[in-house]
């Protein structure tokens, strides 16, 4: 049984954070993605893999959305 019943998925979570971040943040690497679900929202990472020694953040854009709604809550850039 779904534990969380009127969900988007985390497929279309995906598509709406990539959806999101259109025209605001570069990619670095399309395909790395990280998804992770709370009682409530997706956080959806779009990961970056800096260079040994290089002091960065670890991601280019990390976007929250609503689990039933699909309302983006937050859009984080990484720098």
């Amino acid at each position: 049984m779904n534990p969380y019943p009127a969900d988007i998925g985390s497929h279309r979570a995906i598509e709406i954070a990539r959806e999101a971040i259109v025209g605001h943040v570069q990619l670095s690497s399309p395909s790395d993605v990280r998804v992770q679900r709370s009682r409530s929202a997706y956080v959806i990472t779009f990961e970056r893999r800096n260079p040994p020694g290089v002091r960065a953040a670890d991601y280019d854009a990390r976007v929250t959305i609503d689990a039933r709604t699909g309302v983006v809550i937050e859009i984080l850039g990484g720098s």
